[in-house]
């Protein structure tokens, strides 16, 4: 996005509601390897968070830091290894522990990252968003197309009546996308998990997109988890962003205060890699090195003390818990330059 734009904190006249999603220590191990070794690809790590009424979240990381897999988590296409889910209160691992329930399904729905390969090229649109009207008895018969028709206008897709006459292929990337936030939408859901709903998109069409996922949350107070490596538009869209590498969530603030202080070396990387078109050829230095450690024969203590430019013996011993760094903001750190590291926080901090 090359315009300025003002962050979602200052756009929105109120704040997120009542916590809706709940995730408690989620964690998810693919087992690898033969019988007689077994090894396993830890993909997620003792995540947690939570995802209020009308509040995007947005989730940024590399590619292979388990973002996708966090949604596909919470979305239950895959089972996790251990970790609750916690929907309104109630933990549907427990009560739900096999399959999620059409009401579960109906609550938290997906918009995956190919808006072309989430959609079936043999039907039109139409049929795309009759499916979940129909499976989850939203409308009767009669009303079925006028509710289609609504669902299209809602996304900016007109004539109505022309779109749902449409194929997939028939339509531009962005249209297609709109198509699957209509179908999410279809069944009034709480949360929505967006998985890279921009990154095939052409940057010309890319803020038609978030700018529909924000009147969505301003109307109808749905909570989004946003998926992203693009900082530029989770500081766009996002209440509260969250960093994760290699499985962990190592640090996470409202989404201002992350992208102006940053605490962990590896947000700070991040931050310095985006392009700043006011810098001119003066380019700040991302001093981290090495490789992201592998995911089946992880290192002990922090999974980025090979590449932390501020590494202390510790790092290399020890996994660091959660730090708070303000008593007026939830903004937490996974670092031993705070916490652990206390010896030397006073000067570390000097230099952040």
């Amino acid at each position: 996005m090359t315009q300025s734009v003002a962050p979602a904190e200052q756009r929105s006249g109120k704040g997120p509601g009542e916590v809706v999603l709940e995730v408690r220590n989620l964690t998810k191990h693919f087992p690898v390897g033969t019988l007689f070794r077994p090894k396993a690809v830890k993909a997620l790590n003792d995540v947690s968070f939570t995802i209020s009424r009308g509040q995007v979240v947005a989730l940024v990381g590399e590619s292979g830091s388990g973002k996708s897999t966090t949604a596909r988590l919470i979305s239950r296409l895959m089972p996790p290894t251990s970790g609750e889910i916690i929907l309104r209160g109630k933990n549907v691992l427990k009560t739900e522990p096999h399959r999620p329930s059409l009401s579960y399904r109906k609550e938290v729905q997906m918009i995956f990252q190919d808006p072309f390969g989430s959609l079936n090229p043999v039907h039109t649109i139409s049929h795309h968003l009759e499916r979940p009207l129909e499976i989850h008895k939203m409308v009767t018969d009669k009303n079925l197309l006028g509710r289609v028709h609504e669902l299209l206008e809602t996304v900016g897709l007109t004539p109505p009546d022309e779109a749902a006459r449409k194929y997939p292929y028939q339509m531009s990337g962005g249209q297609r996308q709109r198509v699957a936030i209509a179908r999410a939408l279809a069944v009034e859901p709480e949360i929505i998990l967006a998985d890279e709903p921009i990154s095939m998109l052409d940057v010309s069409i890319r803020m038609g997109v978030l700018n529909l996922m924000e009147q969505l949350k301003e109307e109808r107070g749905i909570g989004f988890l946003y998926i992203t490596h693009d900082l530029a538009s989770a500081r766009y869209i996002g209440d509260r962003t969250m960093v994760m590498y290699t499985g962990y969530l190592v640090e996470a603030a409202e989404s201002r205060e992350l992208m102006e202080q940053p605490a962990h070396p590896y947000t700070q990387m991040l931050m310095a890699a985006v392009p700043n078109p006011e810098g001119g050829l003066i380019k700040k230095k991302a001093e981290a090195r090495g490789e992201i450690p592998s995911l089946t024969d992880m290192p002990p203590g922090c999974p980025f003390a090979a590449r932390c430019p501020k590494v202390m013996d510790i790092c290399k011993r020890s996994m660091p818990g959660r730090t708070q760094l303000s008593q007026t903001s939830d903004h937490w750190v996974r670092c031993h330059l705070y916490g652990q590291g206390e010896e030397k926080q006073a000067t570390t901090t000097a230099q952040l």
